[in-house]
């Protein structure tokens, strides 16, 4: 690849409602992301990136930018489904590797989940729990993805969004335990515009990030807004750190809401930072 090396900082210019969706922004983020990973490929002195593949939006955006940063022969692409209602979007996801032209692999989660379920059935605990049987099984399939990242020299790249990374919609220690957090900075709303440039097919496009196999609702439909009016308000909030009702006004929702989602980031923080340490003085 010969991409010159680019700021890891980047001012994109932004909508009046806060987002960076236009063709400029959207373009300037085509270069920066595949220079940044090329980059750190480099600086790491390793063998190329491993992406777990699901399908959706994110991903395959990420497998996408991978080969463009480093080369098809330097991405492997991996496709670890849980459950029956995962594979519609597991067949998606291995035609995105195919025509990426990546090497790629399925690995059925589910006999590990179960064999998990039946060691940890010896504490006593319920094993049919949903929400720790999810997050349980995410942080299994990321430990798939890093043996195969640790055994091939590559590193992992993260597809959490900015929007879900600041509601804490993801397993803490499951997908954002990543080598490299790509999209860190960038709302969904934001990537699916730059989803649309690069013509990402539309039954991608159209899946809606909800684990619908768990029976869950999206952050936008348990905030009752428009998903690109929940990043809207998360720009303004924390990001430009506008009061609420400030923020409302931006946004155009009620400021019951903005304090609503506020609350939410405030009760997963812990997924974004370090785990809290006693100070020790020397």
């Amino acid at each position: 690849m010969s991409h010159a090396r680019h700021p890891r900082t980047l001012k994109l210019p932004r909508e009046e409602n806060g987002l960076a969706t236009s063709k400029p922004a959207v373009r300037r983020v085509q270069e920066l992301l595949p220079a940044f990973l090329e980059d750190t490929v480099v600086e790491a002195e390793t063998n190329g990136l491993v992406v777990a593949l699901d399908g959706g939006v994110e991903t395959t955006i990420a497998a996408a930018m991978a080969v463009d940063a480093v080369g098809a022969e330097r991405v492997t692409g991996l496709v670890v489904p849980v459950r029956l209602s995962e594979e519609a979007p597991a067949r998606t996801a291995e035609a995105v590797a195919s025509m990426l032209e990546i090497e790629h692999h399925r690995l059925q989660l589910q006999p590990v989940v179960a064999a998990f379920q039946s060691v940890v059935g010896e504490t006593g605990q319920p094993t049919d729990d949903l929400v720790a049987i999810r997050n349980a099984s995410e942080r299994l399939r990321m430990a798939c993805t890093y043996y195969v990242a640790n055994t091939t020299g590559k590193l992992v790249v993260g597809t959490v969004n900015r929007t879900e990374r600041l509601l804490g919609s993801v397993a803490k220690y499951g997908e954002n335990g990543v080598d490299v957090d790509l999209f860190g900075d960038l709302y969904r709303t934001e990537l699916r515009s730059v989803a649309e440039d690069m013509a990402v097919p539309s039954d991608i496009l159209e899946q809606s990030g909800t684990r619908s196999d768990f029976g869950e609702r999206s952050d936008a439909e348990e905030l009752g807004i428009e998903p690109a009016t929940l990043d809207s308000l998360l720009h303004f909030a924390v990001d430009r750190q506008l009061s609420a009702p400030e923020t409302a006004d931006r946004a155009g929702v009620d400021p019951s809401v903005v304090r609503r989602a506020l609350r939410w980031c405030s009760r997963t923080r812990h997924k974004r930072h370090t785990p809290p340490k006693p100070s020790m003085s020397n």
